[in-house]
């Protein structure tokens, strides 16, 4: 009802009272319409007590809210004009015959006459299961009454079944709260994915020697969303796999592992080797927002050759599949992308031979571990008993034990299988130090190849295009260089390349032109029946290309 106190200092403690208004914001949402119960509960109170009028209050910060009311327009008012709210510092159950007789609440305005003449006043508290007063449900007349015990506990009893109705309300809005946050988190969700799904490649590269497997597992958290990854760029030196996976199960991870796939894939374009790759990509994180991290693993292999160059950024080594046990490539991992600016990342070489086999993985691999005894890798271990079966089988075995555990990570896997060096193609390459006097070291490395493949009788014209190939790039770089030659067989080609640490292109000039390198490249362009440039990182290579019988 309305009334005011006559003190309410100290009524209630400033812990306890935090703790009550948290109350009342939880039971009672007093935005929303009141629960029509409640009038009916106000009606009852009125029988049950003899008394005219009743009415159910909520007392908080600074109002006495009534949100139901019998025998007369409910209405609010200051807490402070409240007769409940000195009610509640009171405690228990109030029963005052006559107001004005009580020197509680002579003085409020509601017994004095400046804002009614209440009389009789009782008033039960509405305490939560915790005990804590949320309000009451009150009666009160203008006449004197004195309630019986009969009617003090039925107005008690009802004061029960307000908290009761307060709280299956309270029931029913965190329920709407929780199935809106599910589907809010659905909603999320179903985007992650999709954003992941559509950064992760729908269609991975194959060639003649090389054939790439991939599996891709979600999380069983309900989320569904990841950080893995995997790529595959086939570029014009070597077939680049990738493998990581970005911190996170949400929508943050997976928009991270959008622009780390990016970024690894632009910078394998362009031709860097997997440590510059990763060290690009790392230098790139640290301008990101967010303090996300990144673990990947590159493999570049060279088809014609079987040679593979390794890096990692704290990502778990690939194994190999070759004669013998299945064992992870040695590989030295450099820090997590993301974490260290100036990170390097060693490179480490090894050699594919025919019908090879790799397979990338992520962390989400978790239930092979490995093995106390031997330190070995208990999933290697368990794979070289099956190396010999096909590549789905494969990626379908490392996966049964994922299958089998709620596992909250994701999973990713790439199997690749290298057949070797295609019939129609043979190649060797020849590293050459920063001095020119190599120029003679790869002259007769390419006679010697030459004469091995049957191709002597092109040795001269051959040798000029070297020799013109390879002191350009010692003389105009300072610094070491590299000799490539590839026999297309079906294509009758032989192809010169030259290998140097210079991004400028080498442009053709005059014979009359005094300028060294240009009058190389005239040579090379009429000598060789075409000729190109291929970027390569901080690098070029420069393409000749003849033809042979």
């Amino acid at each position: 009802m309305n009334a005011a106190s006559a003190s309410t200092a100290g009524v209630v403690g400033t812990g306890d009272e935090r703790r009550r208004l948290a109350a009342v914001r939880d039971y009672v949402d007093v935005t929303a319409t009141p629960p029509h119960e409640l009038q009916a509960v106000v009606r009852l109170a009125t029988r049950a007590t003899g008394l005219p009028n009743a009415v159910v209050n909520i007392i908080d910060e600074h109002l006495q809210r009534q949100l139901a009311s019998e025998g007369f327009d409910r209405a609010d008012c200051a807490r402070e004009d409240s007769m409940c709210h000195y009610s509640l510092g009171i405690g228990g159950l109030v029963h005052v015959p006559d107001a004005r007789r009580d020197v509680r609440f002579a003085a409020n305005p509601w017994v004095d006459g400046r804002l009614g003449g209440v009389r009789t006043y009782a008033a039960a508290p509405l305490v939560t299961p915790d005990g804590l007063a949320l309000g009451t449900l009150c009666v009160f007349d203008e006449a004197e009454h004195t309630l019986t015990e009969d009617q003090r506990a039925a107005l008690a009893d009802l004061a029960e079944l307000v908290v009761s109705i307060f709280d299956r309300e309270r029931r029913a809005r965190r329920e709407v709260a929780r199935e809106e946050q599910l589907a809010h988190a659905r909603q999320a969700a179903e985007t992650a994915r999709a954003l992941q799904h559509a950064l992760l490649p729908h269609r991975l590269p194959q060639t003649d020697s090389v054939r790439l497997t991939s599996r891709y597992l979600p999380g069983t958290d309900g989320a569904e969303i990841g950080g893995d990854f995997y790529d595959a760029i086939s570029t014009d030196r070597a077939f680049v796999v990738v493998m990581g996976d970005v911190q996170g199960h949400n929508a943050a991870a997976a928009a991270m592992m959008g622009r780390v796939r990016t970024a690894v894939r632009a910078y394998v374009s362009e031709g860097h080797e997997p440590a510059a790759v990763l060290e690009r990509t790392n230098r790139l994180m640290q301008s990101f927002e967010g303090d996300l991290f990144a673990t990947c693993c590159l493999v570049s292999l060279v088809e014609s050759t079987g040679e593979v160059v390794v890096a990692s950024a704290g990502h778990p080594a690939p194994l190999l599949f070759s004669p013998g046990p299945v064992r992870e490539l040695d590989v030295d991992p450099g820090p997590p992308l993301g974490v260290q600016a100036d990170a390097a990342y060693p490179e480490s070489r090894h050699r594919l031979t025919r019908e090879s086999r790799l397979l990338l993985y992520t962390d989400g691999i978790v239930e092979w571990p490995r093995a106390a005894d031997t330190g070995d890798s208990a999933l290697a271990l368990a794979l070289t008993e099956r190396a010999g079966s096909p590549a789905d089988a494969i990626a379908e075995e490392v996966l049964v034990p994922v299958r089998r555990t709620a596992n909250t990570d994701d999973a990713a896997l790439l199997v690749v299988d290298y057949a070797g060096p295609a019939p129609g193609t043979r190649e060797t390459r020849l590293e050459l130090p920063a001095d020119t006097r190599a120029v003679r070291a790869a002259r007769d490395h390419l006679r010697s190849t030459l004469a091995a493949w049957d191709l002597a009788e092109r040795a001269d014209e051959a040798e000029l295009v070297v020799s013109e190939l390879v002191t350009n790039a010692l003389l105009h770089t300072g610094c070491p260089a590299a000799l490539t030659l590839r026999h297309d067989l079906d294509e009758s080609l032989l192809c010169v390349g030259v290998e140097d640490t210079s991004t400028r292109h080498p442009q053709p000039r005059e014979s009359d032109d005094d300028a060294t390198g240009g009058r190389g490249m005239h040579i090379v362009e009429m000598v060789a029946q075409q000729w190109w440039v291929a970027p390569r990182g901080d690098g070029k290579t420069v393409w000749a290309g003849l033809l042979v019988a």
